[in-house]
C-alpha cells in the first residue's frame, strides 16, 4: 500500500502544495486553518492508498481466474501442430493450375460515332457595316466596302431544329485563311449570330466569309470586296 502510494504521480505534488499551504497559514497567523488542511490531506492519502490496494487485489484475482481457466485445458505447441497436420490430412485442397487461367488482351471501348445527318442549315448570310443589337438586324448591307470602314460584319441566320451545334465563321482574304470565329448554336428555327473584321491598310482585295459546321463542311458562303479609299475617291 505504501509503495503504491509513493508511486502515485499526484502524491508528491499534492504533498508539496500541502506543505506550502501549512507554511503560508503559519506565516499569515491563520493557525486555525491548519487542522482543516491536515484533515483534507490525510483523507487524500487514505483514499489514494486504498485505491491502490483495491487495484492490486483485482489484479491478483484476475490472474487467479486466468490461471484456473487455463488449467482446464493445457495446449502445447506440439499438440496444436499435430492437430493442424491431422486436419490437413483429412482435408483435400483443390489448387487450380495456372495454365487454366486465360489472360485476355485489353481492348479499349470504341468511341461512338454519330452518323446522324446534320439538319443545321443557313437561311440567310449577308455582309454589312453594322448591327442593330437591340433588334438584332443588319445595317447597311453591301458587297463592296472601303478600307476605312470601322468594321465589316458577317450576319447569319441559322436554322437548327434538332440539337445544339458548333459552327464557325471562316474569313478568307485573297483566297488565304484570315480568321476563324467559333460559336455555339442553340436549337432554334432562326438563330441569329455574327462576327466581324476590322479593315486597315493593306486590306483591299477580294474577301469571303463562310459558315462551317463542326466537321468543316461549308454550309454557305458570301463574297465581298474591300477597295482603298484613295482610288475610290479619285473615281
Amino acid at each position: 500500500m505504501i509503495q503504491g502510494l509513493l508511486s502515485d504521480p499526484s502524491f508528491i505534488p499534492v504533498t508539496i502544495v500541502f506543505v506550502l499551504f501549512i507554511l503560508f497559514a503559519y506565516w499569515q497567523q491563520l493557525n486555525k486553518y491548519v487542522p482543516y488542511l491536515s484533515i483534507v490531506y490525510i483523507a487524500f492519502t487514505i483514499v489514494t492508498a486504498l485505491s491502490y490496494n483495491n487495484d492490486n487485489e483485482d489484479k491478483v484475482e484476475g490472474d487467479y481466474e486466468v490461471e484456473n481457466a487455463s488449467s482446464n485445458k493445457y495446449v502445447t505447441k506440439d499438440t496444436l501442430l499435430n492437430e493442424m497436420i491431422s486436419e490437413n490430412k483429412n482435408t483435400s485442397l483443390q489448387v487450380e493450375s495456372s495454365s487454366s487461367f486465360e489472360i485476355k488482351e485489353y481492348v479499349p471501348k470504341e468511341k461512338k460515332i454519330d452518323d446522324t445527318p446534320k439538319t443545321i442549315s443557313v437561311k440567310r448570310i449577308i455582309v454589312c457595316e453594322n448591327i442593330n443589337f437591340n433588334l438584332r438586324k443588319p445595317i447597311r448591307i453591301r458587297d463592296v466596302f472601303l478600307d476605312t470602314t470601322s468594321r465589316i460584319y458577317c450576319f447569319a441566320g441559322i436554322k437548327n431544329p434538332d440539337r445544339s451545334e458548333n459552327i464557325s465563321h471562316y474569313w478568307e482574304f485573297n483566297g488565304e485563311p484570315y480568321a476563324k470565329v467559333h460559336m455555339n448554336i442553340s436549337v432554334s428555327e432562326y438563330f441569329r449570330c455574327w462576327s466581324y473584321i476590322t479593315p486597315g491598310e493593306g486590306s483591299a482585295g477580294d474577301w469571303s466569309v463562310s459558315v462551317m459546321d463542326d466537321q468543316n463542311n461549308v454550309l454557305d458562303k458570301q463574297e465581298f470586296t474591300i477597295e482603298p479609299y484613295k482610288e475610290n475617291s479619285a473615281n
